[in-house]
């Protein structure tokens, strides 16, 4: 039990840090992408932006992003945003070939 609430605690603490730190990166000028053109970004600029500004890919590293898009896919269920395990994936590469 208490195990479950320090998870629960953490899992809030990351996804306040993460959401603190792309809303400090998320300013009205176009920030410049990679692969400015594929449609791994569009996705992401559809999914993600619904609930805060576009991450760019550097923010985090590979193994980060893994961990946050578990987090970000538990939210996007629970504010019932539709998704394919397959947008997902290809969110996930975008941004994991894109990584620092």
């Amino acid at each position: 039990m208490i195990l479950a609430c320090l998870m629960r605690t953490l899992s809030l603490f990351l996804f306040l840090a993460l959401v603190l730190g792309i809303t400090s990166c998320a300013t009205g000028s176009h920030q410049t992408m990679p692969e400015e053109n594929s449609p791994e970004l569009k996705l992401l600029k559809q999914k993600c932006t619904i609930c805060h500004g576009l991450p760019h890919p550097k923010r985090h590293t590979s193994k980060q992003w893994e961990h946050l898009l578990v987090f970000m896919k538990e939210i996007m269920t629970e504010r019932e945003i539709s998704y394919s395990e397959k947008e997902l994936k290809q969110i996930q590469s975008y941004l994991q070939r894109n990584a620092r």
